[in-house]
C-alpha cells in the first residue's frame, strides 16, 4: 500500500481546527470561571494539556483525526509517551512555526522529537 503524502495544506488544516478547537475551550474555561485576568495563561495550558493528552493517547487531535493523519514515530510505530511530551514542548518554541516555511513537510517539533504525520488511511 502506497503511502499518501502529507502536505503543508494538510498541516494547516490540522492547525486551523487544534487552534480553534484550543481557543474555544480557554474561552469557555474563562468565561466559566471568571478567569479573564489569566487568559493567556489557560490558553497556554489548554494548549500543552491538549496537544499532549492527544497525541499521547492515540497519536491524533481533533485536526488530526479530520485529515485522517496520525503522529507515528519514525518506524511508523505510536512515538512513546516522553517522545509525545518532548514534541509538545517542541511546539513552544516560537520559530517551529517557520520551519515550515523553508524546505520539508516536516517541522521542527517533529524533526527533533524524531516522529512524523502518517496518513491513518
Amino acid at each position: 500500500m502506497t503511502e499518501i503524502e502529507i502536505t503543508k495544506g494538510t498541516r494547516v488544516i490540522n492547525a486551523i481546527i487544534d487552534l480553534t478547537f484550543i481557543t474555544s475551550v480557554a474561552t469557555a474555561i474563562n468565561y466559566i470561571f471568571d478567569v479573564y485576568y489569566y487568559e493567556g495563561f489557560v490558553k497556554f495550558m489548554v494548549y500543552l494539556v491538549y496537544y499532549f493528552s492527544f497525541e499521547a493517547y492515540n497519536g491524533q487531535t481533533i485536526g488530526k483525526l479530520f485529515t485522517k493523519t496520525k503522529v507515528v514515530n519514525m518506524y511508523n510505530e505510536k512515538p512513546s509517551v516522553g517522545r509525545i511530551l518532548y514534541r509538545t514542548v517542541l511546539r513552544l518554541n516560537p520559530f517551529d512555526i517557520m520551519s515550515y516555511l523553508y524546505g520539508q513537510e516536516q517541522g521542527g517539533h517533529d524533526l527533533l522529537s524524531k516522529t512524523r504525520l502518517k496518513s491513518s488511511k
